[in-house]
């Protein structure tokens, strides 16, 4: 792969007016008040693991399922709650209804206060610490910015199907492109297409998109986005993560190098006197000392027109942050033993993103033409298992092994991976464009069902209705959240 600096990155996508900024006024031809904003979801195709490096790179694909941020004015906040009053909604789940109350501090220069009510009838008493974390660092750096955050608003939080495992309670408006789960949301089951990070990020460019427009057709670079949207989510998670997600959130399918983890840490927590000028430095990447290096290199690999990504839904589970913490206390114990084998399996990303860019490059290639990228994803899984065998972290687990081996027998069916940070939860499959061959992969997967020796048993496998999403963030039209606000 060719290295690019992150200045280099962002100057290429200034002198593509499609990357550089994205307006917003699409979406207030209907109400100028009302902004709305969507947010893809992500899989990791390559580089588990080895992007919390920043000597490696993370190879993301963007997916078409999308979280959606619809913000309009509220006219009917409770009148007992004090300061500004901003209702966040999910009416896609029961009991999903948060009631904020916003104030700047006085003479303090801290974050701004976002206070969940817990006391006022008909509003969900459980927190939500993404929503929460995002409002007040969004918030907060908006104010810094001396702009008026007294308007009481009401936003309204939309997910599109692929996000969870439907339960037989479950619904859809046959006027409505969303659908009604029927549970709440602490009992929906994820399937890990990166809903936080599409949350965060879409939320986040809903109310720079409000509070910033200033009565024009406001334009807000991705860079600002992405960096907000990282410092949010990061807060939100209690630590600082690799930050791949909020990448594909903001700029869609990316080769991505993670920043380093100081640029966010020198921010320090929101109650710390001087917060608001470092969240905004951050942002703005006007600390000399702190620049961004984040390498995101939007559109450098894509999906050859002869192939489409597939995603199934595994109904087994695994426990993401647990694996991170063995895999990377194996690499601090077996340092060298880590080290060979990590560099293996970035030459086997390098390889991969190298056969994908030459097959973009043919047109009409036979199904035939696609085997020396099965072999190197045959080689990159190997690599896999044995990093699963070294480290005694179920990466491509022995089920999902069967399961993949399968798939990749059918028709059709290039090869695939155990995506991000494998485990049970999901494989990624590159499978010829065609109909048929979809038809027949999901036919042969009904009641699909595994058991291996440690006791881990796929019950179900579902094949998601997602594709590859080149584009990142944008601007959505107000007219179709009716019967949802």
């Amino acid at each position: 792969m060719t290295s690019m600096t992150s200045s280099d990155l962002f100057l290429s996508r200034q002198q593509n007016p499609r990357h550089r900024s994205f307006s917003y006024s699409s979406s207030l031809a209907m109400s100028p008040s009302a902004v709305a904003v969507s947010a893809p979801g992500k899989v990791l195709f390559a580089g588990g693991f080895l992007v919390l490096d920043r000597k490696h790179t993370g190879l993301v694909f963007g997916l078409n399922a999308r979280i959606h941020a619809h913000i309009e004015p509220w006219n009917e906040p409770p009148k007992t709650l004090k300061g500004t009053s901003i209702l966040v909604q999910s009416p896609q789940f029961v009991d999903a209804k948060w009631l904020y109350s916003i104030s700047e501090p006085h003479g303090e220069k801290v974050a701004v206060n976002v206070t969940q009510s817990r006391d006022q009838a008909g509003f969900t008493t459980s927190s939500n610490k993404f929503v929460e974390t995002t409002l007040r660092y969004a918030l907060t750096y908006i104010s810094h910015r001396s702009e008026d955050i007294a308007t009481n608003v009401k936003i309204t939080i939309l997910a599109d199907d692929e996000y969870y495992s439907q339960s037989t309670e479950a619904s859809k408006p046959s006027s409505s492109c969303f659908t009604s789960f029927g549970v709440k949301l602490r009992d929906a089951h994820k399937t890990g297409l990166g809903s936080s990070a599409a949350l965060v990020s879409s939320l986040v460019s809903a109310l720079l998109a409000f509070y910033l427009k200033a009565g024009s057709d406001a334009q807000l670079p991705h860079k600002v986005i992405h960096n907000l949207a990282q410092a949010a989510h990061c807060a939100s998670q209690g630590k600082v993560g690799s930050g791949f997600d909020v990448a594909a959130a903001v700029y869609g399918s990316c080769l991505y190098r993670r920043f380093s983890p100081s640029i966010l840490e020198a921010v320090g927590e929101p109650s710390s006197s001087g917060f608001p000028e470092r969240l905004h430095l951050c942002v703005d990447d006007l600390d000399p000392e702190r620049k961004w290096d984040v390498e995101v290199a939007s559109q450098a690999v894509r999906i050859p027109n002869g192939l489409i990504l597939v995603m199934c839904d595994v109904d087994c589970g695994s426990e993401t942050p647990g694996m991170v913490r063995n895999v990377l206390q194996w690499r601090k114990d077996k340092t060298e033993e880590a080290n060979v084998l990590w560099n293996a399996i970035q030459q086997g990303a390098e390889e991969l993103c190298q056969e994908l860019r030459r097959l973009a490059e043919v047109d009409g290639i036979e199904c035939d033409g696609f085997k020396s990228l099965g072999d190197i994803l045959l080689t990159i899984r190997s690599l896999v298992r044995e990093m699963s065998a070294k480290s005694g972290v179920p990466v491509e687990p022995p089920v999902i092994t069967e399961l993949l081996d399968y798939c990749t027998s059918l028709p059709g069916v290039v090869g695939g991976v155990a995506p991000g940070a494998g485990g049970y939860d999901a494989v990624a499959l590159l499978v010829k464009n065609d109909v048929e061959v979809v038809q027949h992969l999901r036919d042969r997967l009904e009641g699909w069902k595994a058991e291996d020796d440690s006791g881990a048993t796929i019950g179900h496998v579902r094949l998601l209705g997602v594709k590859q999403e080149k584009e990142g963030v944008r601007t959505e039209d107000v007219g179709q959240y009716a019967g949802w606000l």
